[in-house]
């Protein structure tokens, strides 16, 4: 099957459904007038869980660490997954037990309540910006309502890095700055958001944008609403997305984790795992007409992993990965083609073969 690519953006936007429409909100990230301020950068040799370094006065310091969160940019971003980064954010905020309301810490109560925090802020100020006045809280609040409405809420979490990517922030404390959060309406949706976010059709999306005279950036919240979405017309499908995503997660994070850069196998691994869920994502999109052979492939070997996927012992995880993988390729037969070339964006044309 071969379709230009004006026709594929042009089948893309008319598709009615968009991520507004699934989404419960979808937001920018934090904006701070002192970036320098709020972000810190963690030593890579340090067993305190309070010690930081301060760009901005180029010395260490340190801070409770409860108002300490990991903090995501789009250099540090990954598909599926974050990938660590040395940098963490100050976020100087008391939430409610329910997490519905949302305040700055007044400078008397952090103070009393988190006086290194109080101390490196009052510093910053009189050393950085050279201002003696009282420490006052419009010195270290943050803009960015929805963020904090959303924060420790599960969200997506899209960047643009090199092109479109997303991951999944299941516990909701990840800030960002530079993206876009989104929080959907149905939680069980977020494994094949997420991949679809990662997929080809992110890679279209801004010929969408151009199609449509938008030329934002394509991870703000009013462009990205605009994210055309088709979810699977069969279960069987999407359980087979939403199982795949979660094993890239923990692929992506193996990836992340590595020292000396990322072994062979396991890039080919986790390519072969993508290009199974691109190949599912682009199906529901295009045509529906996957060939049933490979279907029962999929539907026999790949299921729900039975352990701790976060657990630190992740040999076993791998070794069963890699297992299905050729289980997979030993229950297909023949070939299985699903081609659709796009000049200098995508080319896929995948078989038992070529798996």
């Amino acid at each position: 099957m071969f379709l230009k690519q004006n026709k594929i953006v042009e089948k893309i936007c008319e598709i009615p459904v968009t991520l507004a429409d699934v989404s419960e909100s979808i937001f920018a990230g934090v904006s701070t007038k002192n970036g320098l301020l709020h972000r810190l950068v963690f030593p890579e040799e340090s067993d305190s869980d309070s010690y930081y370094l301060c760009e901005g006065l180029c010395k260490p310091v340190f801070l409770e660490p409860e108002l300490v969160y990991p903090y995501v940019s789009g250099a540090f971003s990954e598909k599926f997954a974050f990938r660590p980064s040395p940098y963490l954010f100050m976020l100087p905020y008391k939430f409610s037990e329910d997490k519905t309301e949302f305040d700055v810490i007044p400078p008397e109560e952090l103070e009393a309540r988190f006086p290194m925090a109080y101390g490196r802020i009052l510093e910053f100020k009189r050393e950085f910006r050279h201002d003696v006045s009282p420490l006052n809280s419009a010195d270290y609040s943050i803009k960015g309502r929805k963020f904090l409405e959303y924060f420790n809420t599960p969200k997506i979490i899209a960047t643009e890095g090199y092109h479109l990517q997303a991951a999944y922030d299941a516990v909701g404390n990840q800030v960002f700055e530079d993206g876009c959060g989104i929080v959907l309406k149905d939680q069980s949706k977020y494994p094949y958001v997420t991949a679809v976010l990662n997929s080809p059709i992110a890679r279209l999306f801004p010929s969408v944008c151009k199609s449509e005279m938008m030329y934002s950036s394509y991870v703000a919240p009013t462009v990205l609403r605009r994210f055309p979405i088709v979810f699977p017309d069969n279960r069987l499908t999407e359980d087979l997305i939403n199982t795949v995503s979660s094993y890239l997660v923990f692929l992506n994070r193996q990836k992340c984790s590595t020292d000396y850069g990322v072994p062979d196998w396991l890039r080919e691994l986790t390519g072969f795992y993508e290009q199974i869920s691109n190949l599912l994502v682009l199906d529901t999109y295009f045509i529906n007409d996957l060939d049933t052979g490979l279907l029962d492939a999929l539907e026999e070997n790949i299921h729900p992993y039975a352990g701790d996927m976060d657990s630190e012992n992740s040999d076993s995880l791998l070794s069963a990965l890699y297992y299905i993988k050729k289980q997979i390729l030993a229950s297909s037969s023949g070939k299985y083609k699903f081609n659709m070339e796009l000049p200098g964006m995508l080319s896929f044309s995948q078989s038992r073969d070529e798996f």
